[in-house]
């Protein structure tokens, strides 16, 4: 009985360490960084691609890069997660501050090292993006605008470290980053409706603690108008192949965001619509093959 507890122990210890890095979130960035460089950003065969050493270098360095600032994130967050997602919290207190302090630096290090690999530019990429994540986490975090935009940025700007090594940023690259941006701050402002009790008791200047529910909704209403905005430019003016099937949905599923939106008022329904803005997300990112499929 006794030796069973340290496994235990163990257990929740590597269950908590998951949950802090998000480790579904990285997984799904990291084969979204992939499927981007297969599709979007390489003009190269798939196979070639694909045994481009430098490509999966940039993947883990990214995926290192992200977690170190999941970790700090939560590590100056604490007190507002409590409230906001208690059962996740509690899991995670089973990893200690040195733990989590220790992890965050070896993943920061790791991050560079295998960035030194690719190039330069490459660790002065990464660099440049802990740092933005500290210094977010830290203190802007707290303030009115710069908290939902920094926190969009930092979110979507993984991405474009595939353009550190490909160097290939074109107008339509522009665009479909423009539409991930538009999504992912509707996520953002959606997430702090859904986390606005936590940020009132942490004295957080989040747009709905300042500007109220109703005024926040008309923002997302705006946002999810600058999607639509995005889709028709895509459609009429690059060639989408069958992706396009992809944004006729998501016209669909955004009218149905908006709709629910204002119908919506308690935080477990601003729960599920912050699931639902980032189903839509994971739609399009697992649609990126269809971009070399002519129809």
């Amino acid at each position: 009985m006794k030796s069973s507890v340290p496994k235990q122990q163990l257990f929740l210890k590597a269950i908590g360490l998951f949950s802090l890095v998000r480790g579904v979130n990285i997984s799904v960035l990291m084969i979204a960084q992939l499927l981007t460089a297969l599709f979007i950003f390489s003009s190269t065969p798939l196979i070639p691609t694909l045994l481009d050493l430098n490509i999966w270098l940039i993947i883990l360095a990214t995926g290192l890069s992200v977690s170190g600032g999941y970790i700090v994130n939560a590590f100056f967050d604490e007190e507002k997660d409590i409230i906001n997602r208690p059962e996740k919290t509690l899991l995670e207190r089973h990893i200690t501050a040195k733990t989590k302090l220790g992890v965050y630096f070896a993943c920061s290090v790791l991050s560079l090292l295998v960035a030194s690999y690719v190039s330069f530019r490459a660790v002065l990429f990464f660099t440049g993006y802990m740092l933005s994540m500290f210094l977010y986490s830290t203190y802007l975090k707290r303030t009115l605008w710069f908290g939902t935009l920094v926190s969009t940025l930092l979110t979507v700007l993984p991405f474009f470290a595939i353009t550190v090594y490909y160097k290939n940023f074109s107008l339509e690259i522009f665009v479909h980053a423009a539409y991930l941006y538009t999504l992912v701050s509707v996520r953002e402002f959606t997430k702090s409706l859904h986390n606005l009790k936590g940020d009132l008791a942490q004295n957080y200047r989040t747009f709905p603690v300042v500007w109220g529910e109703r005024k926040t909704k008309q923002l997302i209403s705006a946002l999810m108008g600058c999607a639509f905005l995005v889709v028709l430019i895509l459609g009429r003016f690059f060639e989408l192949h069958a992706m396009r099937f992809y944004f006729a949905l998501s016209i669909v599923f955004l009218l149905v965001f908006v709709v629910l939106l204002w119908r919506f008022s308690s935080k477990r329904q601003f729960g599920l619509l912050v699931q639902f803005i980032r189903l839509i997300i994971l739609l399009g990112v697992i649609s990126l093959p269809l971009l070399r499929i002519t129809i």
